[in-house]
């Protein structure tokens, strides 16, 4: 069997991987964020009322927690 087998995999994620967060979950995480994929695949959070924008963006969900955790850690 190889690791692709759907009988040894677990449930898959939006990206197809069997780990990790999807985008709802990581939403559903941080309220205060307003999270979404763009026309490329990126996706995307922004800061609810910020002033500047606060703006980060990750290849995937768990890559996108981690930079909302970062921008969250340098704020005011």
């Amino acid at each position: 069997m190889t690791s692709s087998d759907p009988a040894t995999a677990g449930p898959p994620t939006r990206a197809g991987s069997t780990a990790g967060p999807e985008l709802d979950d990581v939403a559903r995480e941080y309220p205060r964020w307003r999270c979404w994929t763009g026309i490329a695949g990126l996706l995307y959070a922004t800061l609810r009322g910020s002033s500047p924008p606060v703006v980060v963006r990750g290849e995937d969900p768990t890559d996108l927690r981690d930079e909302i955790r970062r921008a969250e850690a340098n704020l005011p």
